[in-house]
């Protein structure tokens, strides 16, 4: 369990975090949103230990994620932040998953037929098997994306951090990811924490929500609950519209 015990941050005398806890459970996929500006990827770095709160601190079974050597966090939490930089190398698709097992290999960073299979695992468990030799410069935004999830998941990690990975994505690549999402969490049992503005791809995934603003937990709801009591509206400040079919609920601004 990732827990967050009361944790602020803040720049310049601007409270950017202020005094949020949350529990964030094994095997649960976890949209957290919010308003432009609500601390939504700040609260991310907290919780991966990029960032030092001011105050209180992030554990994950217990142990406080700032005193944990990186191999061992990197075996315990994922990360794909908004932007990923490619331009250290160019990398092949292979290469590039295969550095999430970097917490596995061995002072020489010998890849073993094993460490092999897994990679290619992941890659097939993403679909992006028939990618593996191509260069991730020549990739569209989806299939990158795709990438940066073979290679959290290559890593092992108890849990997957996911910022914003649906932006500047087509309608099909949301939906592919999507369905990898939900596949990954429901089938292979994945603990997933998406970071998003983006409402309907988190009621698409039938995820847990918690709510960020002014820098503060506003509430912890179940898909459900956000749309019977409306909790999206006064959350953005705005009036939405729910229209349900197949099951399933799709919200627009009113």
């Amino acid at each position: 369990m990732i827990k967050v015990n009361n944790i602020s941050y803040r720049i310049k005398n601007n409270d950017i975090i202020s005094n949020i806890s949350l529990n964030i459970k094994q095997g649960q996929m976890v949209s957290i949103i919010g308003p432009n500006g609500a601390g939504k990827s700040t609260l991310a770095n907290i919780i991966t230990g990029i960032i030092k709160p001011d105050n209180g601190n992030v554990t994950i079974y217990d142990k406080n994620i700032l005193k944990i050597n990186k191999k061992e966090k990197a075996k315990l939490i994922s990360y794909v932040p908004q932007q990923v930089n490619y331009s250290v190398a160019d990398f092949t698709v292979e290469d590039f998953v295969a550095a999430g097992r970097y917490p596995y290999l061995d002072y020489f960073g010998t890849i073993t037929k094993e460490h092999l299979d897994k990679i290619h695992y992941y890659m097939s468990l993403t679909n992006i098997y028939n990618l593996k030799e191509r260069h991730i410069s020549t990739l569209s935004g989806g299939e990158r994306q795709k990438v940066n999830i073979a290679a959290a998941l290559a890593q092992e990690a108890e849990f997957i951090l996911l910022d914003e990975i649906s932006s500047f994505l087509d309608p099909k690549a949301k939906y592919e990811i999507n369905n990898l999402l939900v596949k990954l969490n429901q089938k292979n049992k994945y603990s997933i924490i998406l970071i998003t503005h983006h409402l309907n791809y988190a009621l698409a995934v039938n995820s847990s929500f918690i709510c960020i603003k002014n820098g503060k937990l506003f509430s912890c709801a179940e898909s459900n609950e956000m749309v019977e009591n409306n909790i999206f509206s006064s959350l953005f400040d705005m009036e939405f519209i729910y229209l349900k079919e197949n099951q399933r609920t799709v919200i627009v601004p009113k």
